[in-house]
């Protein structure tokens, strides 16, 4: 069993740009979706250190990978990984699944971020915000509060996109349920 090496730092641009070139050589794709909290690295990469704390970027291939090729590309960059060793962190390939909740037009709203030939499609904030706070878990609610709390993001915004984009209506309940969670946490000014 592989055991955890890294545990959460803060990350950089250049972190980033390094993991998406090690992506690339790793999965043998050039375009990838980076969701989770290194997604704010392209629109905010001097984002104060507590918003950049990770142990993995998460990202996925835009095109599909084969069972073939993903095990091994996950072996070189993944958790307990030779690239987790050198780097203090490592790339966790998520599957495109994790966008199925997410609002239409998430991805001509993100963030692009080019290294050479690649491109990273980065989550844009208002997006980054709304699916941890449909996600849910604590880490993600004091992620989106010190979002709002470091004026990435309103929370008038954030609000007036919940209600306006949900995709589902029976989620709605859930993610306001969750916001609310997110507004108790915010600094009082």
């Amino acid at each position: 069993m592989n055991e955890p090496m890294s545990s959460a730092r803060e990350l950089f641009e250049e972190d980033l740009k390094t993991a998406l070139e090690a992506a690339a050589r790793a999965y043998d794709r050039k375009r990838f979706v980076v969701v989770g909290s290194a997604s704010i690295l392209a629109s905010f990469p001097d984002a104060p250190g507590y918003l950049r704390l990770s142990a993995d970027i998460d990202m996925f291939p835009i095109r599909k990978l084969k069972t073939e090729t993903f095990k091994p590309g996950d072996d070189l960059v993944g958790q307990a990984s030779p690239f987790e060793s050198e780097n203090d962190f490592y790339v966790e390939r998520v599957g495109d699944w994790t966008m199925l909740s997410q609002p239409e037009g998430w991805l001509e709203r993100c963030v692009k971020f080019e290294v050479g030939e690649i491109t990273g499609y980065c989550l844009d904030p208002i997006d980054l915000a709304y699916n941890k706070t449909e996600a849910g878990r604590q880490k993600d609610i004091d992620f989106v509060a010190g979002m709002i709390n470091e004026g990435i993001i309103s929370r008038e915004e954030l609000e007036a996109f919940i209600h306006e984009r949900c995709p589902h209506p029976d989620l709605l309940p859930n993610v306001l349920k969750h916001y609310a969670l997110v507004c108790a946490g915010l600094d009082e000014v």
